[in-house]
């Protein structure tokens, strides 16, 4: 069925309704780009407002802007005694959890290069630090701020669809963020009682949390857990992931609102797996020369219901590829389009700070001239 859609967020409105608007979306997260190209200091702690220069940004690009715009909530425990800390100073950007149990203290640094904040000592060093975390987890609760998420959607207007979104899951707490990936695969074999428990309190504190959000104007909801097959195979996702993102779907789908699940790793296995749970988008889906599919066959293994939003590894869009090889990979990310319309045109994940302008003004002419119905 085709839908009269004009304004780029109806367009992403229209393929989250299952109908098929009059080209493919477009949408970008040029957050990074945008820090690194413009000279805005970078804060882990995210925007406190709305940055009126990322709007221009989004603007002048002709994409849409979904994420990296500052949490929509605030997360405090009821507990006096544990508390969340995060600060930084002289380029060091520092988690503490503070707990009767014990604290644990993150230190991530920031590179002006990659301008980015490489991990210096991770959160968790061993499955001795789980009650820890599991004390924090039991205490927090969360309490909206819908003011930012109105302030960002009526500043972008068209060129804004607003993503709210969960913390990492228990999974994603453990292989992709707070613990050497080594060092949880370990806890995994030698300790899965202890792993499990943990798994499941972060899990059951981020539902506590959703429940929070559900009645919120948001439409999507992302939960951003970098998934990669290649280190969480399938028994790690049924064992530790499937039920957990089942259960977010499910709650989500009984208020009318959607899924989606960020990637960003190998997709091998993983968009198939999203399919079972009934998410609804996978974001930061990145194809070969990055990862082993290319876009015929991501598509092929997640089937013609899941959204697929992605398509340009960075190492094409960035300084390292060529106009050629950037254009030829918008391109057959595209064609994909005339096998199922569950489709966004953007960045493998954000938009690389090495990608040149040109390139970006650029993807908007292709995916009015490739991705059309």
């Amino acid at each position: 069925m085709k839908s009269d859609v004009v304004c780029e967020n109806r367009r992403v409105h229209a393929v989250y309704q299952g109908l098929r608007p009059d080209r493919v979306p477009l949408m970008l997260d040029l957050s990074h780009w945008y820090k690194k190209n413009r000279n805005v200091p970078f804060d882990l702690a995210g925007f406190s407002k709305v940055e009126k220069g990322l709007v221009d940004l989004h603007r002048q690009v002709g994409a849409v802007a979904y994420c990296e715009m500052g949490s929509f909530y605030s997360l405090e425990a009821d507990d006096p005694e544990v508390r969340l800390e995060t600060a930084t100073e002289g380029g060091v950007f520092t988690t503490r959890v503070v707990t009767p149990l014990g604290t644990l203290q993150e230190e991530r640094v920031f590179n002006p290069v990659s301008y980015s904040y490489g991990i210096r000592k991770y959160l968790l060093q061993s499955s001795d630090d789980f009650p820890v975390v599991e004390k924090l987890m039991s205490c927090l609760k969360a309490r909206t701020k819908w003011e930012r998420y109105e302030a960002w959607k009526n500043a972008l207007g068209e060129w804004g669809f607003p993503y709210a979104q969960l913390p990492y899951s228990g999974s994603g707490y453990l292989m992709a963020r707070y613990m050497d990936v080594e060092a949880a695969v370990y806890a995994v074999f030698d300790e899965p009682e202890k792993t499990e428990r943990l798994i499941n309190t972060v899990n059951a504190c981020n539902l506590r949390i959703l429940d929070t959000l559900l009645d919120g104007p948001f439409e999507t909801l992302i939960i951003s857990d970098n998934y990669d097959s290649n280190v969480q195979p399938k028994s790690f996702f049924d064992a530790y992931v499937r039920d957990y993102y089942t259960e977010v779907a499910r709650r989500l789908h009984a208020r009318g609102k959607y899924l989606a699940v960020h990637v960003d790793g190998e997709s091998r296995g993983v968009l198939r797996w999203l399919t079972e749970c009934g998410v609804d988008c996978a974001d930061a889906v990145t194809p070969a020369p990055m990862f082993a599919l290319s876009p015929k066959e991501q598509r092929a293994e997640a089937g013609p219901d899941l959204i697929l939003s992605g398509g340009i590894p960075a190492t094409v869009f960035g300084s390292t590829g060529s106009d050629a090889q950037f254009e030829d990979s918008v391109k057959r990310w595209l064609e994909t389009r005339l096998t199922s319309s569950r489709l966004f045109m953007a960045a493998g994940d954000q938009v690389p700070p090495d990608a040149p302008f040109e390139r970006i003004m650029r993807l908007r002419e292709l995916v009015d001239e490739y991705g059309r119905y």
